[in-house]
């Protein structure tokens, strides 16, 4: 019996000492008082009064939170009378945990230099009340923000060589099954679809063009039947080919013609021209969707004379 007790005493030990930092971490982050509400809203500091070092820092696991001595220089911290201001265990002080787990390669001062305000990344900080809730941007958000302003989003802008990157959802017959997926996806009204945070559309072509034929966009032979899901479902054709020059280029490539240019559509008498000219004094537009880029060689042969 006595033996049980002492192996049951160990396991529970050793439990304790397992979890104590996660209990530890959180049990600091309670135990400090402070509110981003009243430093920065209602006594109007700036961010880099008490985040001195996120100016300069360029390595994402930089210690950007304030130290004591950083308090000390509004606060009287040498008074023991100030301690319960900040703490709620004067006896046991502890700071907040920091952040640890972030891109090691991210700057700061890449950011704030292009003019970038705190809050465009940690939005709504400002109204903070407690220290249990850090405030960061996720993925998503850095990508828009990338796109937006024209910046590289590649993986190797923020992740090191080697990390690991793939979602827990992408199990091992995720390759087979991701259809449902994407499927599903498609039909929330978010403007970027969870899968679109790591792959663009060339991405998928890769896999539902040419010859494979496991799950494909479109069938055999869609090259030369395409045309009638063209007129008909052309929002549909838009959501995968974005830029009309998709078709422009192939077309012109393989030298096939709209259905209206038949015989006829185009000639050389003096003051007719063919249906053609009927077509671009009513709608130009229409025709400069694919003679923009060779309008000199196809126009100008004519109209030149």
């Amino acid at each position: 019996m006595k033996q049980y007790l002492k192996f049951a005493l160990a396991i529970l030990i050793l439990t304790l000492f397992t979890l104590s930092p996660v209990f530890g971490e959180e049990a600091a982050s309670n135990e400090l008082i402070f509110s981003h509400r009243l430093h920065v809203v209602e006594n109007e500091l700036n961010c880099a009064t008490c985040h001195q070092a996120a100016e300069t820092s360029t390595r994402g696991t930089d210690n950007l939170l304030p130290s004591m001595e950083t308090c000390g220089d509004c606060h009287d911290i040498e008074s023991e009378n100030n301690c319960q201001q900040c703490h709620r265990d004067t006896e046991n002080p502890r700071a907040v945990a920091r952040i640890g787990k972030y891109s090691p390669i991210f700057s700061h001062q890449k950011h704030l230099g292009t003019g970038m305000e705190c809050n465009s990344c940690h939005a709504g900080i400002e109204n903070q009340t407690d220290t249990r809730q850090y405030i960061l941007p996720n993925q998503v958000q850095c990508m828009d923000c990338h796109e937006q302003k024209q910046v590289s989003n590649q993986c190797q802008t923020c992740h090191l060589p080697g990390e690991q990157l793939k979602p827990v959802n992408h199990t091992a017959n995720f390759y087979h099954t991701h259809g449902d997926l994407a499927r599903s996806v498609q039909e929330t009204e978010s403007p970027r679809k969870p899968c679109q945070t790591c792959h663009q559309d060339n991405y998928c072509q890769k896999c539902h063009e040419g010859d494979n034929l496991d799950r494909m966009s479109h069938p055999l032979n869609y090259e030369f039947t395409h045309s009638l899901d063209a007129i008909g479902k052309e929002r549909e054709c838009a959501a995968c080919h974005t830029e009309r020059s998709f078709c422009i280029d192939c077309h012109r490539d393989n030298l096939v013609m709209p259905y209206n240019h038949t015989a006829g559509w185009a000639n050389q008498i003096p003051g007719d021209g063919g249906r053609h000219r009927l077509e671009a004094q009513r709608d130009l537009e229409s025709c400069m969707a694919c003679h923009e880029q060779n309008a000199e060689q196809v126009c100008q042969t004519c109209h030149t004379k």
